[in-house]
């Protein structure tokens, strides 16, 4: 036996004849030894143990008893069960629908055996009832409660009654046959969702081993093409371009067809563009380029690389071009000897024509044809005849352009290429003309590098190295003898000093004294620059021309003296005497001009890179240096300021641009280095250009400064915003000018204004009328510094009387105290805000009404005791819907939150209450303190109480430039609570202000609408008459708050049938998100024309400027593929180019106040105008172009016995539109009928001839169908000069009909009912117009 443990104590097994040692002895050996203390159990612990020993004996006996009997009666039951039949009925339940094979092994062993014996039973007891055949219920049998009493007897669980029974014993064998096949069906089931699974799962790992396969390839892919990104040391790639390039592929995706755009779509959102210049290696940049295309399909994916292959193409083409433009910087301020940043237009131009004809056919497959658009502008390019025609024309000097050709005056043109000996001995005769050296030799050396020079395009180009090395050698010998000659026209101190103690000419006379006028005109010329930019708020970081704002820009005339052979001399003794006394300065000059060239032309061998931008030291004329950071930023133009465009003169990033287009997309290193010679030996200035060029500069400075300083007295003076000046008070403040000694001045400036100005006078001054008005006074007073004493004595006037403690003018009206200023500075920033979402909208409204309604809540917030006021703002339109009730109405076009429901849409008429039409006619505001005292005031709030009517109600006339009223501000404040709510004096200023910068915004979006309206007609003519063009975009030129620099609005594009799109919600354009479309940007920064290459298509950008030269908005015309237009193409591109400047320009002015120009009877429509301006341009145009046509042409057409067809069909469709019955009938279908009707007559009839004009107009239909078989690209090959222009004349009359029928359709009023009809209808303008003046007569 075991000794009995404690749990837990380690067992002990005792054997019998084993010795026990004493308790104590093993409890005192335990202890010493540490050995487990032995127990000996007591009695009642062995009594236990043997008792629970029998008691288990006694359990096992008992269960072993009770699994005897249990098996016992099973066999008992399954010998019943032998002896007991079976039903066959049962095997109805051995279907095959495995749907219902569930259910039916649960109804079969659950619920069938016990409740088919019950219905048994139950059957049995209503036979023996007697129930079975009658209709009747006994009262003493329920089924029912008959039918529960049997099955709670027979509960299966405390009776086996039903076992005996044979339906219920086949129950049980189906039972089981059916947990079997059950059991089957489960185990298929569940072995085919595992295989279903296995198969799943191994369909991911085969798809994921795939993925990684793709993933790896496509790694390996990018590793190759990264290459071609980045060929530098380091190898890096900025994160900048890649994040252009991938986003320039989400915009290209949208033009991707429908079932792949969604494919197309990125793995994950792009992140903004990053601009602290970080760069990525190789594996860098495949990580995070494969993480956005990881979800590309292989089709798509290969699209994208080509994308990107496009655009590491486009990298390093902007990385070559970068390197030219620090090279033509240098060119540019070699040859800017005046100083001033400027130089001349056409001499450029001229110097880009000489050296085109001069070249070989080979070096004008790179150039562009400096005649043409796009060097130069649509208006200046001579389209009249076809490339072809002009390659075989020669050319003059003075080139296409009709500006002098000559570099110099006096210079004859560079001869064609065509004869060398001519040219050679035409080249020796300029030289000698040009040049007269001091001795004979002298002269040898100075004209055989002219000739080495001008002869050196025509050599072949198969000539060896050495060859070439000669002619650069000679080049560069003549340059440095040019840049001797002009060394006397950079002024210098010690040269200046020296001169003046020697005898000079009288032409260096008058050139020293000039000199201390040249660096004052400098210094002027750059703080008026640096003002102006600051006024405009854009930084420029290239030189910039500065704006005219008062008399004009200064063009150049015909007044500039060629340079003669005399002062050719006189410059070169000048010239001797300066370089014997400062020979030691101007040997070190030459060294470093040497030097200059030499790294230029090692710089351009290199091959450039990405990376050759970054930080490197360019060498600038005069020594100037600077370093270039390692960003993508850098390989595009960082000047954020827009270039005003001139005609007569180029800044420096003009310059760069308009000589890349001359080079061309590519041009190789010979051409450009050879340009670059050229034109810094070629370009010269003689001192009278100088002198006028510096005279010129100090007048714009002096015109810029000028208004600079009168716009911020204005801004001092007008401390509420309000935009006006009062007359009386500006008068007031100008006789305290030297005591009243200058009221004749002030009386003769008032009169001279009165007669120039044409708008109304109310005896208020705008800003550019307070403009006119000082300068006016200041042109009166004697003495050169007039002005600037008048300016500065009003600018103490304003400043000093803000402070009230001390004040030198008794003016009550110029007192300001330190709260009224505080007030006036927050009240232009949010009147600022007004114009600032006009510029920034999108030519969308609602963000102005929402900026104005924010202006007028924080001023009564802040400024006005914490007023509730509403505000609407009503427009006044022509009245057709109810002409009994006045020629003009008032719609509610925005109004405040509360007011919303009851006034947007409204009409207000005249016959209805209300001060609003008194405000209209007077041109005032009207202000009414208590509407409830005012019998006159119109509620459109019909559940306002007559209790509730309580407050202050203003309108504020919303007037244009020219003065009249368009529209009505009104505020009120019936919502205020307060007893005091009635506006005062400076909140009404206040209100003016809010109304003048409302005009300003309105009209600033009204005149980006109706540009993009005709810019709409010029691109339908574009893609009508040019097949080839695949693409027109439109953008609108915007400022950006946060980076300083303008954005781009996409508002218009086309499709590829050529259907117009106007997008409702424009993308922005950003100059960072956008590097390889940084064409676009340059054409804004320049204000010109660009031709460059973008994802593999040729773009053309057109800038359409305002009338102070700046972009307004951008034409970029894509053409695919083509490196040009077809010539009769390209004509009718930039003749529909032309016409649409001529419109902008046309707009703007009328912008600008000045009468608008109605030449046909559908302009009279204010609405329908702009549609069919562009038409109304291209008829003018036609019209001069018909009359300008000579009778030998009309002789010409008359002379043909059988004309061509074309010619034939052109001259039907011109009779259809004068005599349509006798064309109908065929009577003008005999040449010899026809040729009667060609004569003045019809001249006369083709411009007099109005579309729009007239009762009963001819579809356009039944005249077309005679230009039918008439292409526009067989016109010009096998017509008539005559015959073109009638074929477009047919054309501009068909489409101005068609816009006619289609405006009448909308609006029978359009057009007066009869044709006798002499009254033509005034339009909303005139209606106003006459009610100012009837008001102005009644008072």
């Amino acid at each position: 036996m075991t000794d009995v443990q404690k749990p837990g104590t380690p067992k002990r097994v005792t054997m019998a004849g084993e010795q026990r040692a004493s308790s104590g002895s093993s409890r005192g050996s335990g202890k010493r030894s540490g050995s487990p203390e032995k127990r000996v159990p007591s009695a009642v612990q062995r009594w236990k143990r043997q008792h629970e020993q029998s008691m288990m004996e006694k359990l096992v006996g008992l269960r072993n008893e009770k699994k005897e009997l249990t098996k016992i009666s099973r066999e008992q039951a399954r010998n019943v069960a032998r002896k007991i039949p079976t039903e066959l009925l049962g095997r109805d339940w051995l279907n095959m629908i495995e749907a219902t094979l569930e259910t039916r092994a649960y109804l079969v062993e659950k619920l069938m055996p016990t409740l088919i014996l019950g219905v048994e039973k139950l059957l049995n007891e209503a036979d023996k009832r007697g129930l079975a055949g009658k209709d009747a219920r006994d009262p003493n049998f329920n089924p029912i409660n008959f039918l529960a009493q049997h099955l709670m007897r027979n509960n299966p669980r405390y009776s086996n009654f039903s076992e005996a029974s044979p339906y219920v014993r086949t129950l049980r064998e189906i039972t089981e046959e059916l947990k079997r096949e059950l059991f089957n069906i489960e185990d298929n089931r569940l072995a085919r969702i595992k295989s279903e699974a296995r198969r799943r799962r191994e369909e991911r790992e085969k798809n994921e081993a795939m993925k990684l396969a793709e993933r790896v390839t496509r790694m390996k892919m990018l590793m190759d093409q990264f290459k071609e990104w980045s060929a530098v040391p380091d190898g890096t790639v900025e994160l900048q371009l890649l994040q252009n390039a991938l986003r320039s592929f989400v915009e290209l995706s949208e033009k991707f067809p429908e079932h792949l755009q969604a494919a197309a779509k990125l793995s994950q959102p792009l992140e903004s563009t990053d601009e602290s210049g970080k760069s990525l290696t190789v594996k860098e940049f495949a990580k995070y380029v494969i993480q956005y295309t990881d979800e590309l399909s292989e089709t798509l994916f290969e699209r994208f690389m080509m994308h990107m292959a496009k655009c590491a193409a486009a990298n390093r083409s902007l990385t070559m071009r970068e390197a030219r433009r620090i090279h033509l910087t240098n060119l540019f301020l070699s040859c800017d000897h005046s100083g001033i940043g400027l130089l001349d237009r056409h001499r450029i131009l001229s110097l880009f024509e000489n050296y085109w004809d001069s070249a070989k056919d080979e070096i004008k497959g790179n150039l562009c044809n400096p005649r043409k658009w796009p060097v130069v502008e649509v208006d200046e390019a001579d389209d009249s005849i076809s490339d072809e025609d002009e390659e075989q024309t020669p050319t003059s000097g003075g080139g296409k352009t009709g500006k002098p050709a000559s570099p110099v005056g006096g210079k004859p043109a560079s001869p064609p290429p065509n004869n060398q000996e001519k040219a050679q001995e035409q080249t020796q005769v300029t030289v000698e003309q040009k040049q007269e050296p001091a001795s004979g030799a002298q002269e040898e050396k100075k004209e055989e590098p002219a000739k080495t020079e001008t002869a050196e395009p025509e050599k072949p180009t198969e000539q060896g190295k050495e060859a070439e090395e000669k002619k650069e050698e000679k080049v560069e010998d003549k340059s440095e003898e040019q840049k001797e000659e002009s060394k006397p026209e950079e002024p210098k101190a010690e040269q200046t000093e020296q001169k003046e103690a020697t005898d000079v000419k009288p032409e260096e006379a008058k050139t020293e004294e000039a000199k201390p006028e040249t660096e004052e005109v400098k210094k002027e010329t750059e703080q008026a620059k640096a003002e102006t930019a600051t006024e405009t708020g854009t930084g420029t970081g290239t030189v910039e021309k500065t704006e005219t704002a008062v008399g004009g820009t200064g063009t150049e005339t015909d007044e500039q003296v060629p340079q003669t052979a005399e002062t050719g001399t006189s410059r070169e003794q000048t010239q001797a005497k300066a370089d014997e006394q400062t020979e030691e300065g101007a040997d070190k000059e030459k060294e470093g001009e040497i030097e200059a060239d030499v790294a230029l032309t090692v710089d351009m061998m290199k091959p450039k890179t990405p990376a050759t931008a970054g930080q490197q030291t360019v060498q600038f004329a005069d020594g100037t240096q600077f370093e270039r950071d390692n960003t993508a930023m850098t390989n595009v133009s960082l000047a954020t300021g827009q270039s005003t465009f001139d005609e007569n003169s180029l800044n420096v990033s003009q310059f760069v641009q308009v000589t890349e287009t001359f080079l061309g997309n590519e041009p190789t290193f010979g051409s450009f280095d050879r340009l670059m010679k050229y034109i810094k030996s070629e370009y010269q200035e003689t001192e009278d250009e100088k002198m006028e060029r510096l005279m010129r500069a100090r007048k714009e400075a002096m015109s810029s400064r000028r208004k600079m300083l009168l716009d911020q007295l204005f801004d001092k003076w007008d401390n509420d915003g309000s935009g006006f000046l009062d007359q009386e008070e500006v008068e007031n403040v100008m006789t305290k000018y030297k005591d009243g000694q200058e009221s004749d001045s002030i009386e003769k400036a008032k009169t001279e204004m009165k007669k120039k100005t044409k708008q109304p006078q109310d005896n208020r001054l705008s800003r550019r009328e307070f403009r006119t008005f000082v300068t006016m006074v200041a042109d009166q007073m004697p003495g050169a510094d007039a002005f600037e004493y008048f300016v500065e004595f009003l600018n103490l006037s304003v400043e000093q009387a803000s402070d009230v403690a001390s004040l030198m003018i008794d003016n009550f009206y110029l007192r300001r105290t330190y709260a009224e200023r505080i007030r006036g500075e927050a009240r232009k920033k949010w009147l600022q805000h007004i114009i600032t979402a006009a510029d920034t909208g999108g030519a969308s409204i609602d963000p102005v009404y929402k900026a104005v309604f924010q202006a007028l809540f924080k001023d009564a917030e802040a400024h006005g005791g914490g007023k509730n006021i509403s505000a609407n703002i009503a427009m006044l339109e022509r009245n057709n819907v109810a002409r009994d009730r006045g020629d003009v109405m008032l719609r509610y076009v925005a109004a405040t939150t509360e007011d919303a429901d009851f006034l947007l849409g409204k009409i207000l008429y005249k016959d209805m209450k209300g001060i609003s039409f008194s405000a209209v006619e007077s041109g005032k505001p009207i202000h009414v303190p208590r509407v409830a005292n005012h019998g006159n005031i119109m509620f459109w709030n019909p559940y306002r109480k007559p209790d509730e009517r309580e407050g202050s109600f203003i309108v504020i006339p919303l007037k244009d430039r020219r003065k009249r009223v368009f529209g009505l501000l009104g505020m009120d404040t019936l919502a205020d609570s307060h007893t005091k709510s009635i506006f005062i004096t400076h909140e009404i200023q206040f209100f003016q202000g809010v109304s003048k910068s409302f005009s300003i915004a309105y009209h600033s979006i009204d005149l980006r609408k109706k540009l993009l309206r005709i810019t709409e007609s010029a691109v339908s003519w574009i893609h009508r008459r040019s097949p080839h063009v695949k693409e027109i975009v439109c953008y609108i030129v915007e400022p950006d708050e946060e980076s300083k620099d303008f954005v781009l609005r996409k508002m218009m594009m086309t499709d590829k049938r050529g259907a117009i799109q106007n997008l409702n919600q424009p993308p922005r354009l950003m100059r960072k998100d956008n590097l390889f479309r940084d064409y676009l940007f340059k054409a804004v920064d320049n204000s010109e024309s660009v031709s460059a290459d973008a994802y593999g298509e040729h773009h053309l950008a057109f800038p359409l400027r305002n009338d102070q030269g700046r972009t307004q908005a951008i034409l970029d015309i894509s053409i695919g593929e083509l490196k040009q237009l077809p010539s009769h193409e390209n004509r009718e591109v930039q003749r529909m180019l032309r016409l649409l400047q001529m419109a902008h320009k046309e707009i703007n002015k009328e912008m600008a106040g000045e009468d608008k120009n109605v030449v046909l009877e559908a302009e009279n429509n204010e609405e329908t105008r702009m549609d069919i301006m562009f038409d109304r341009l291209m008829l003018m145009e036609l019209r001069e172009n018909v009359t300008k046509v000579d009778t030998k042409a009309f002789a010409e057409l008359r002379s043909y016995n059988d004309p061509p067809r074309i010619v034939h069909d052109i001259l039907k469709s011109v009779t259809a539109i004068f005599s349509f019955q006798e064309t109908e009938q065929g009577m003008f279908d005999d040449w010899q009928q026809m040729k009667g009707q060609i004569n003045n007559d019809l001249l006369q009839k083709i411009v007099a001839y109005d579309p729009t004009a007239g009762q009963d107009l001819i579809p356009p239909e039944k005249i077309e169908r005679y230009l039918k078989n008439v292409p526009h690209g067989e016109v010009a090959k096998h017509s008539s000069v005559p015959a073109q222009h009638m074929y477009n004349w047919v054309f501009v009359c068909l489409s101005l009909i068609e816009h006619t029928l289609k405006m009448r359709d909308n609006n029978d009023d359009i057009l007066p009912p009869a044709k006798d009809s002499a009254e033509k209808e005034r339009t909303d303008e005139q209606i106003v117009s006459e009610q100012t003046n009837e008001q102005e007569a009644t008072s």
